[in-house]
């Protein structure tokens, strides 16, 4: 007969077989997923951010600031793994030419020490994720001729970039549309406002179709700005982002700290 010792040393073995086949399986099922592109992003994306950075007009170093740690925040507690993190910007060059400056997946933050290398994961997060978003969201803000916001946001709208299930768009600027067809710079009268915005947009798609998009909108502070351009300002955006269908959909407002003269 085995002795208690004999009996104890079958009884280890085992469960050190176990815990080894239980570890390959493990590894197995992970190496059986799709792997990650140079993008981090695996298969089908089912949700969307876009960042959307005007930099039509300089802004005061305390909006900048203030820009950058409200994406970074966003990011950190609301962008799930997996999800599209674009980041664009506006100037003269967005109608010709609107491409991300950055577009990343975001991958997972840590993982298991059982199976997987925590640290280069770690790594990767920081230096092939968070410090290329940082870094677009930081760039400085220069100047241009126009400020193409309506036409780049409907063209993003229809783009790869925000066709996910649930998505989020995040806007940093002014919000005074300038364009050769259109500007709020020479509006004088509320009224006919969202009518001359459509004329300009003939032959074209007029605002956005948006689907359980989360719009929010951060406005850059301009100093003396007229009354009339700020009221038209406000009357159009709301019709603009009228169209937003889905339980998740919403448009929030808020203001950035600083002040800047415009145009």
């Amino acid at each position: 007969m085995r002795s208690e010792k004999d009996r104890a040393g079958v009884v280890l073995i085992v469960v050190v077989l176990i815990i080894f086949a239980v570890i390959v399986a493990f590894k197995v099922v992970l190496d059986s997923k799709p792997k990650a592109g140079e993008d981090f992003c695996v298969g089908t994306i089912e949700a969307s951010t876009v960042i959307l950075l005007d930099h039509s007009e300089a802004v005061s170093e305390q909006t900048r600031e203030e820009i950058v740690a409200r994406a970074l925040v966003y990011i950190t507690k609301n962008a799930k793994i997996n999800e599209r993190i674009s980041v664009f910007t506006i100037s003269d060059l967005s109608r010709k030419s609107l491409k991300p400056v950055v577009s990343l997946c975001r991958p997972p933050q840590t993982g298991n020490r059982a199976v997987e290398n925590v640290r280069n994961i770690e790594r990767d997060f920081k230096e092939k994720f968070e410090a290329p978003i940082r870094n677009a969201l930081s760039q400085e803000f220069g100047g241009s001729n126009e400020s193409p916001i309506a036409q780049a946001i409907t063209d993003i709208s229809l783009s790869q970039y925000l066709r996910g299930k649930g998505n989020s768009l995040l806007v940093f600027s002014d919000m005074i549309e300038h364009n050769p067809r259109f500007s709020m710079y020479k509006c004088d009268n509320v009224s006919p406002v969202v009518d001359k915005y459509r004329l300009s947009r003939q032959g074209a798609q007029e605002r956005p179709a948006f689907v359980n998009t989360r719009v929010s909108l951060h406005l850059i502070p301009r100093i003396s700005e007229a009354k009339s351009t700020l009221l038209c300002r406000d009357k159009f955006w709301p019709w603009f982002f009228g169209n937003n269908t889905g339980p998740e959909a919403s448009l929030t407002w808020d203001y950035l700290p600083g002040g800047s003269p415009s145009k």
